[in-house]
């Protein structure tokens, strides 16, 4: 081997000498990094760890609360539903006693009315509460009345249109003031007190 091959030898082994130097100096300042990183894992996991457990109990424990809240309130829209079918047919059962409901819109009337009144009823009633009928109760009061043609929209009973107010006479609205009483009564029949 001549000279300048001897000191390019000698220069490519102290090049790769220092670069092995290099690359572990590398490695092993890499591995301190990595171990300092993995300690401050340990030590966040380790803080934190009962903190991502509690986050999901509590989650879990307001879903819980909330789908509870939905399922009361569909409970409640149910039951609601129930009284009001409850509430249109005992309507529906009052009105088909002719008798009876004749002798009550009549007491509506004579007691309420005002000379000049129109008798609004609802589209149900046309056969009921007819001109006649409404004629003989005016004779009955001495008041002028008649019975409108345009219906009212409710279930039953009357309404008095007069020239300075309007009197709601309506079994809808009778049986809605009797309601708050009624509701806990048929709830607690047909619920069981639910």
């Amino acid at each position: 081997m001549n000279n300048k091959d001897a000191i390019i030898k000698k220069i490519t082994d102290d090049a790769a000498a220092v670069a092995e130097s290099n690359i572990k100096e590398a490695r092993d300042t890499a591995a301190q990094v990595i171990a300092r990183a993995q300690k401050e894992i340990d030590k966040f996991e380790e803080l934190n760890a009962g903190k991502a457990e509690a986050l999901y109990q509590d989650a879990l424990a307001r879903s819980e609360v909330v789908a509870n809240l939905d399922c009361k309130k569909m409970m409640l829209n149910a039951k609601k539903e129930v009284v009001d079918r409850i509430l249109d047919e005992a309507i529906d059962a009052f009105a088909a006693d002719k008798k009876t409901y004749l002798a009550l819109i009549e007491k509506m009337i004579s007691s309420c009315c005002e000379d000049g009144d129109e008798v609004v009823i609802c589209e149900r009633d046309e056969k009921t509460v007819t001109k006649k009928f409404v004629a003989e109760v005016a004779k009955k009061t001495g008041k002028k009345l008649t019975r409108g043609d345009a219906f009212g929209d409710f279930k039953g009973g009357v309404m008095l249109s007069g020239k300075n107010y309007d009197k709601n006479l309506t079994l809808d609205l009778e049986f809605e003031s009797l309601r708050d009483g009624l509701e806990s009564k048929i709830v607690e029949i047909l619920f069981g007190g639910e």
